[in-house]
């Protein structure tokens, strides 16, 4: 009887253990190298950073050894090594392409120390060139082979701050940008010179970054300054739109934005939503004139639908506090997770600003996240029983989703140039090498394990099947708790994550009699511009509960035109739509996430326990 007691022990303390990371943050390792821009392919986060003097070093083909501003993190071993990048990424844009290769695209000048531009004759520590032209490449190839290459001089004009989307053709359109201004758009691959943007020449200064989304009528929504727009590119025809509500929302007033996940419930509506940033106190954002650091974030959260008979702004529940530069993630649930920021300031550094910390234009770090949840009724929309994070995540920050459903955050670098306790102990704000896991309130109950997952998802064909195992669907309606979502996660910089996106696959079902079920899902709508080509992952979702991601290849992995088909036809569903067992203690516990997921293996744990003892 004394070793069944102590096996459940044993049990009990083991479920408790993994049952803390619901709904908490872990410091999981080192980036090597500031994470200004990430983004993220099966299980490694790349990682691209400013020149800096970054403590890793590496060595270029010629042989000189440098600070690095480039690596790879393995999230499973939660090792880095650095990699070669030739020109300053400072402040890139970039995006994955159709055929699986990601981009980084424009940057700044060579710099020496502090930041400081290097001129002909200076020293050059860093061993930088000027990236403002540059569109650097990189295909993952699985391994340590691969590098990316970088074309110094691809584009005509030098861009700092750009936007990139990806488009219907897989190609990347890259938007703004510039040492203030470059009202203009252009393409890679090239398709010629840059056209110009009467939106952009307008929206000065708060422009850089334009928060931009491919619709589904393959026009591009564009925000930037209080103003928006539609972009017929292909004809350089814009619809305006109403101006936004509240507060700014693109660089620099750093609020956080994502398209909320298209379903088939609402026909794949196309809906955006803006979280926090600022309301400047005057719209040339004149630094001189007024303290950045020392005004209110905004708490607003509005969203319009652009495709709309009639858009327009409209008013979602306040934020639970104000917060600029806060990352907005899609969970693979639908919700979405806010995290990093801060209360008042916006981003942003300087040296010469009284009313500047240290460098920094922001302050009041924002480290409790919350979960967002759209559907909820008013009022109810926030959840932030969460714990917070014990680091401050300012100005170049990101986050991103990872496929097994937790969040990688990292970053936080309101510098020229790398500051640490040994060159500069005093500064409130140092740059932040420390790499953080969030785990999402799903993270402690039982994954659904579904096989048959494909390679490519198509426009439109035949359906393919998912099966999952009666261990993955005790207890779970085959129509309405199961999901299975297609999900981007994007390239994450300054407070973005550009291309990320959702979308829910239509399924139907039939039910084995051992209690299975075979999940019959279709294939993307015959519309590239819904899901742009490229890869992705594949989530199944069962009560809340995500499946690891799988890596899909959306297309054909090409450039051009993509294939189309008639849209998929399902199978009529078969069989009870609710899967029933008798299972183990704790089968029942799987739910949607709240608050509740972290006490899902408590109960687990007890029932465990009382199992063992009464045997």
């Amino acid at each position: 009887m004394l070793f069944y007691s102590t096996l459940a022990s044993a049990l009990v303390l083991a479920h408790l253990v993994q049952a803390q990371k619901a709904n908490t943050f872990e410091i999981v390792g080192e980036s090597g190298v500031s994470p200004q821009q990430i983004f993220v392919d099966e299980d490694t986060v790349y990682i691209v950073d400013k020149v800096e003097n970054n403590p890793v070093t590496v060595t270029s083909p010629s042989g000189v050894v440098h600070p690095a501003w480039a690596g790879a993190y393995d999230v499973n071993t939660n090792q880095f090594r650095p990699m070669h990048v030739v020109s300053n990424s400072f402040c890139a844009g970039g995006t994955v392409l159709g055929n699986g290769t990601w981009t980084n695209i424009g940057g700044n000048a060579a710099v020496t120390t502090n930041g400081f531009g290097v001129g002909p004759d200076d020293a050059n520590p860093y061993g930088s060139i000027d990236g403002g032209k540059a569109v650097r490449t990189f295909t993952p190839c699985g391994g340590e082979s691969c590098g990316w290459t970088d074309d110094v001089g691809a584009m005509p004009l030098s861009r700092w701050y750009p936007s990139v989307e990806t488009l219907p053709t897989g190609d990347a359109f890259i938007i703004g940008g510039g040492l203030q201004n470059v009202p203009t758009y252009e393409y890679w691959p090239s398709k010629g010179e840059p056209v110009t943007m009467r939106f952009l020449e307008e929206t000065m200064p708060a422009n850089l970054y334009p928060l931009t989304w491919l619709m589904s009528d393959g026009r591009l929504f564009v925000q930037a300054g209080w103003q928006t727009t539609m972009l017929d590119y292909e004809n350089n025809v814009e619809e305006r739109l109403p101006n936004i509500t509240h507060a700014q929302r693109p660089y620099p007033a750093g609020a956080g934005s994502a398209m909320l996940p298209m379903t088939p419930n609402n026909d794949y509506l196309q809906t955006v939503v803006f979280a926090g940033g600022m309301t400047p106190e005057r719209d040339d954002w004149n630094q001189n004139e007024w303290a950045i650091a020392e005004t209110p974030a905004s708490t607003s959260l509005v969203f319009i639908t652009p495709l709309a008979d009639s858009p327009a702004w409209t008013d979602l529940d306040d934020l639970p506090e104000p917060r600029s530069m806060g990352n907005l993630i899609i969970l693979p649930d639908k919700r979405l997770l806010l995290l990093n920021g801060a209360g008042k300031g916006s981003e942003g550094y300087g040296w010469t600003e009284s009313w500047a910390v240290n460098q920094s234009y922001a302050q009041d770090p924002v480290l409790r996240p919350a979960y967002l949840n759209v559907s909820a009724p008013a009022g109810q929309m926030w959840d932030t029983n969460v714990a917070a994070s014990t680091i401050p995540r300012m100005y170049h920050s990101v986050a991103s989703l990872l496929r097994d459903g937790s969040v990688w955050v990292g970053g936080s670098n309101p510098n020229a140039d790398l500051i640490s306790d040994e060159n500069n102990a005093t500064y409130v704000f140092k740059t932040e090498l420390r790499v953080e896991r969030f785990y999402p309130s799903y993270w402690d109950l039982p994954r659904p394990e579904p096989s048959g997952l494909p390679s490519t998802v198509s426009y439109g064909g035949a359906p393919f099947d998912i099966s999952l195992p009666i261990s993955s669907l005790t207890d779970a309606g085959l129509e309405h708790d199961v999901s299975v979502m297609l999900m981007r996660t994007g390239f994450s910089t300054h407070v973005m994550n550009m291309g990320m996106r959702a979308l829910e696959l239509e399924h139907s079902y039939t039910a084995n009699d051992d209690g299975s079920a075979t999940i019959h899902v279709s294939q993307l709508p015959p519309n590239p511009a819904l899901f742009a080509p490229g890869p992705a992952f594949l989530f199944v979702v069962v009560k809340g509960v995500p499946s690891m991601g799988h890596t899909v290849m959306v297309g054909n992995g090409q450039l051009g035109t993509q294939p189309t088909a008639e849209r998929s036809v399902l199978p009529t569903s078969k069989g009870p739509s609710v899967a029933v067992r008798v299972g183990s203690p704790g089968d029942s516990q799987r739910g949607s996430a709240s608050a509740a997921g972290r006490a899902g293996w408590t109960v687990v744990a007890l029932a465990a326990c009382s199992f063992f003892l009464a045997w």
